[in-house]
C-alpha cells in the first residue's frame, strides 16, 4: 500500500507554524516552491522578502508565516486536515 500522505507539505507547514523562516533549499525536496504555492491556495498569508545568496549575485525569497490569529487558526486547520483530524463540530458551524 502506497503512502500518499504529504509529509513535506506537513514538515513546512509545521516549521512555519514554529515561526521558522524558510527558503526553498531548507527542504531536500526537488521543487519546494510548489508547496508554499499550495499553503497560499490554503488561504494561508506568508511573508515573503528577497533575500541576496550568500554565494552568488542572485537572490532567492524567505518565507514565513503572517503572525495574525485568523492566519495561524487557518494554518493550523489546514494542518490538522493534512493529519486527516477532523473539525471539532463548533468548528464546522463557524462558531471558532
Amino acid at each position: 500500500m502506497r503512502n500518499t500522505t504529504p509529509t513535506h507539505l506537513i514538515t513546512i507547514l509545521k516549521e512555519l507554524l514554529d515561526g521558522k523562516t524558510m527558503k526553498s533549499s531548507d527542504q531536500f525536496i526537488v521543487n519546494a516552491n510548489q508547496y508554499f504555492r499550495t499553503i497560499k491556495k490554503q488561504g494561508i498569508e506568508l511573508v515573503e522578502v528577497w533575500k541576496p545568496n550568500l554565494t552568488n549575485t542572485g537572490q532567492h525569497k524567505e518565507r514565513s508565516l503572517h503572525q495574525t490569529i485568523e492566519n495561524i487558526k487557518r494554518a493550523k486547520k489546514y494542518l490538522e486536515a493534512l493529519h486527516g483530524i477532523k473539525p471539532k463540530k463548533d468548528e464546522v458551524q463557524g462558531n471558532s
